[in-house]
């Protein structure tokens, strides 16, 4: 069994093999966010440089959502590599790994979401100056990039609708999105607003000042106002409000604690 050298640098290519989204038997799974809740080969990049290289993984949601991430050798077992989400995430979904301390195997690295959800992400950590073998059915001519995707077509000649770069332009401008989006506070006195902003779509929150021990609180819709209000789905309201109480919290209220009831987050003095 190796030992682990955190300070040790291997230089080998790393090649992802393989990824597997693992539910417990109770999980519930929501149809209409079902593809939007998995690990794909779209959130994950692996980047590598003569002196550097990183595995960048974008989680399909919120990082409050999950609790860790894990390396383990998968032949011996041991674990190379294990931190809080929290600890590891750089702004709301994006971790950043710096592969050289992982020395030449195969790996399994298990992303644990709070629900019981678990992404299984395999890979290959080759030796020094080994590459990859290359399928023998591998097309000789490099990918023509700016070639426009087939069409489909059914049996009166109409354009069948391509849902596998559907789904990918989806997944892709949601990760975007998340990365991205930010709030804004605008103030009227004793009152004010709390702007959540996520690609083109917006959410005001009203935000009052309080009384006694609480300083302020953000009014928040109910589940059962949420998507009317909102005009986001049921399923991200959880994940936005996280959002809204963190980032308030960073920017306006680094002395205060939080709490999130069904119709508000309020801001009290840290004790």
């Amino acid at each position: 069994m190796p030992e682990i050298n955190m300070e040790a640098i291997y230089l080998g290519v790393v090649e992802m093999k393989g990824i597997d989204n693992i539910r417990p038997p109770e999980y519930a799974l929501d149809k209409n966010s079902a593809e939007d809740l998995l690990l794909t080969e779209n959130h994950i990049k692996i980047v590598h440089y003569p002196d550097c290289q990183q595995l960048i993984i974008w989680l399909p949601e919120y990082h409050g959502l999950y609790e860790d991430i894990a390396i383990n050798d998968v032949h011996s077992g041991l674990n190379i590599y294990s931190q809080k989400i929290s600890d590891v995430v750089g702004g709301s979904i994006q971790i950043i790994i710096d592969t050289l301390f992982i020395y030449p195997g195969e790996f399994v690295m298990t992303i644990s979401k709070i629900d019981g959800l678990q992404h299984n992400v395999t890979f290959v950590k080759y030796q020094e100056g080994v590459m990859p073998e290359v399928p023998e059915n591998a097309p000789d001519e490099p990918i023509d990039f700016d070639k426009p995707p087939i069409e489909y077509r059914d049996g009166f000649g109409n354009v069948l609708p391509n849902e596998d770069l559907m789904l990918r332009e989806q997944i892709i401008n949601k990760t975007i999105n998340k990365i991205t989006r930010r709030l804004e506070y605008i103030s009227h006195g004793r009152d004010g607003e709390v702007v959540y902003t996520e690609g083109e779509k917006h959410i005001k929150f009203l935000m009052e000042m309080g009384a006694y021990d609480c300083v302020f609180y953000i009014n928040i819709p109910s589940e059962a106002e949420w998507e009317t209000t909102s005009t986001f789905p049921l399923s991200e309201r959880e994940d936005i409000i996280t959002f809204v109480a963190e980032q308030t919290q960073r920017d306006q209220a680094s002395s205060c604690d939080f709490t999130i009831s069904e119709k508000e987050i309020a801001y009290y003095k840290k004790k």
